[in-house]
């Protein structure tokens, strides 16, 4: 009891000092007017619970306000360059990630010179703190919303790594400015141009080729969500329906006509008939070289899954590495140093040229590409026999999942052999 009373005396005290709820000192002295009976005693904790709600909840909250506001800052550096100079850089750092960006602006020797420029600086970094405040916000800048969305589409694909994903990129881009008929700006995105440019793609490609297309779109609306130059994503349930298609290849007698027939580029064709013999990827033939042969296995690294593979080659994937030694047959030994490339490719415009010239000329009525070669690899090994886990490994599949739409190809072709049979 005595304790208490020190409590509810020392809540007295603060209440003058701190000006705390009049209600615990109304409860203090009610308590101690009834001599210490439990019923006040009991007032007198609510009254205390009630005011420690109301002053402590509002400072966590103010608390995590202020957190939420240090998540952001843009600040003006200096960082001396080898030349002697002194470069001013924005350090920038949102929601728990920093970079840096230059500003193009150099101190010297002069101070007129060095005011002018940092007064500019500081201009810039307002800005740009301005702009991160605004985006966090939902609000646009009117000076992103200028900016051209086919110009953004362009250089996040040239910033991808693989050549024909960023070739899908530029041709995206130059569809997009075909259907706008220039160039398309931020601030003229909206569902309506996404549905029209999706009804644009389905009458000039194939639906799933529409589809890849639609969502490099997409994936570009994304990254500039990301980037805070847009707010809502105006393709968000605009979708074209991926429909199952059978992948393309080439009969054995197929390539054995391939095989007979002249091409005018001698590098392509052993690289193509290797490819159809090996299952590797043009991304992966063209990088091959000799020192990633041995003991009748090719290692290397794949361009596409960046995963490192070990695959056994066949007696005439064997065979054809061995005429790459030489030029076409023709006695004129190559020396091969153990960093060369095994097939010295011209751009993939040419070879694409080379393989149609070839296909026609070989008197194939269907067009031929190095994605071709590899689903030509793993049907005929199928239909020779291996089995599909195998086959999985050998293309360097990570899920057996991928490979099983080969079997499909095999089920169908069996249902076709099926239907030749006579009839009674």
């Amino acid at each position: 009891m005595i304790r208490t009373a020190g409590v509810i005396q020392w809540y007295r005290i603060q209440s003058k000092e701190r000006k705390l709820s009049d209600s615990i000192g109304k409860q203090s002295s009610l308590f101690f007017a009834g001599n210490g009976n439990l019923g006040s005693l009991r007032f007198f904790y609510l009254a205390l619970v009630e005011h420690c709600c109301s002053v402590f909840v509002p400072l966590m909250f103010h608390a995590k306000s202020k957190k939420r506001e240090n998540t952001m800052s843009v600040t003006l550096r200096k960082r001396k360059l080898p030349s002697g100079k002194v470069e001013l850089r924005l350090d920038i750092y949102h929601y728990g990630k920093r970079r840096f960006e230059s500003l193009g602006l150099y101190l010297n020797g002069d101070k007129l010179h060095n005011r002018e420029v940092t007064n500019l600086a500081e201009i810039i970094r307002a800005k740009r703190e301005l702009e991160i405040q605004s985006s966090a916000n939902g609000i646009i800048p009117p000076s992103k919303k200028k900016q051209s969305f086919t110009a953004f589409l362009e250089k996040l694909g040239s910033s991808k790594n693989r050549k024909e994903t960023q070739a899908n990129y530029r041709n995206v881009v130059q569809h997009l400015r075909t259907y706008v008929k220039g160039e398309l700006y931020f601030a003229e995105l909206d569902k309506t141009v996404i549905e029209g440019f999706k009804d644009y793609l389905l009458e000039h490609f194939s639906q799933n080729s529409a589809w890849k297309y639609l969502s490099i779109v997409k994936s570009g609306l994304s990254k500039a969500i990301r980037d805070g130059m847009i707010n809502t994503n105006p393709a968000y349930d605009v979708r074209i329906k991926l429909v199952d298609s059978l992948p393309k290849f080439l009969t054995f007698e197929e390539v054995q006509s391939l095989s007979n027939t002249q091409c005018a580029n001698k590098n392509v064709k052993n690289a193509f008939l290797f490819s159809c013999f090996s299952g590797l990827r043009y991304s992966d033939v063209v990088k091959l070289r000799w020192d990633d042969i041995s003991g009748g296995c090719v290692t290397f690294r794949q361009q596409k899954t960046k995963q490192s593979e070990r695959l056994y080659l066949s007696r005439q994937a064997l065979r054809i590495l061995e005429g790459q030694k030489t030029l076409g047959g023709e006695g004129e030994t190559v020396d091969h140093q153990h960093s060369d490339l095994v097939f010295p490719l011209p751009r993939q415009s040419s070879v694409d040229k080379a393989l149609k010239r070839w296909a026609m000329r070989a008197g194939l009525n269907k067009s031929i590409s190095f994605h071709r070669a590899r689903h030509t690899f793993a049907t005929l090994s199928l239909s020779y026999g291996i089995d599909i886990y195998t086959v999985s490994k050998l293309l360097g599949h990570r899920h057996l999942e991928t490979t099983l739409i080969y079997a499909k190809v095999i089920d169908e072709k069996k249902r076709q052999a099926v239907d030749l049979l006579p009839e009674l």
